[in-house]
């Protein structure tokens, strides 16, 4: 069994850098970008499939409206930013009738652009998922997501079935592929697909794939 220490994971996926002016730089070189996510409940058989997106209007004097989107089976929820390129700041965020300024703001930005610079709010994710304690690279190759390409590299389970615990929590996963890239004009690595099918102590799967990316 693989065990991941509490401590270990939480001081590995947690920090403290500031990624903001990263997701601004993301939002100048990307005008567009697309995900999918797929998440299924094998016990209860609930299949929960989404879109999550963003588009950016032409910016006026460094200044870019950011329009991000989540397709859900329920319905579509949208809420827009506003950013400043010149300063790396966020102005505002707008959600229903509602307007956030300030570190709300920001909060809300950074939360939601996380997806889409995969670092997340977490910080070192992309390091605990590839690991070399519990997974290895089979590999790098030049992939294409809409009108971009950059080298991805896959990563899969040392061991499977894989077992781990993290803060009193064990899981067992049957399946594991992750792909990291970090495309043209970023620093920031992208998760551009991840698989993971989870036996114990629940019976699920999760995907999220990169589709397409647009240069702004």
């Amino acid at each position: 069994m693989t065990t991941f220490s509490c401590a270990t994971t939480y001081t590995t996926a947690t920090s403290t850098v500031d990624y903001t002016p990263q997701y601004i730089n993301l939002i100048k070189t990307y005008s567009a970008i697309e995900f999918k996510v797929s998440e299924l409940n094998s016990t209860s058989g609930q299949q929960n499939n989404s879109t999550i997106s963003y588009t950016t209007t032409s910016p006026s004097s460094g200044i870019y409206d950011v329009n991000f989107t989540i397709t859900l089976s329920t319905g579509l929820e949208s809420f827009g930013a506003t950013v400043d390129a010149n300063n790396n700041t966020v102005l505002s965020v707008s959600y229903s009738s509602f307007s956030f300024t300030g570190s709300q703001a920001k909060s809300f930005f950074d939360s939601f652009m996380a997806v889409f610079g995969l670092e997340e709010t977490y910080g070192g994710e992309v390091n605990v998922l590839t690991d070399p304690a519990y997974f290895h690279s089979t590999g790098t190759s030049s992939m294409t997501f809409g009108t971009v390409s950059f080298d991805v590299t896959t990563w899969v389970a040392n061991n499977l079935p894989e077992s781990y615990s993290a803060c009193g929590i064990t899981s067992t996963i049957s399946a594991y592929t992750l792909q990291v890239g970090t495309p043209p004009g970023t620093t920031l690595p992208f998760i551009t697909y991840l698989h993971v099918v989870e036996t114990a102590p629940s019976s699920e799967s999760f995907t999220i794939q990169l589709v397409s990316m647009t240069v702004g």
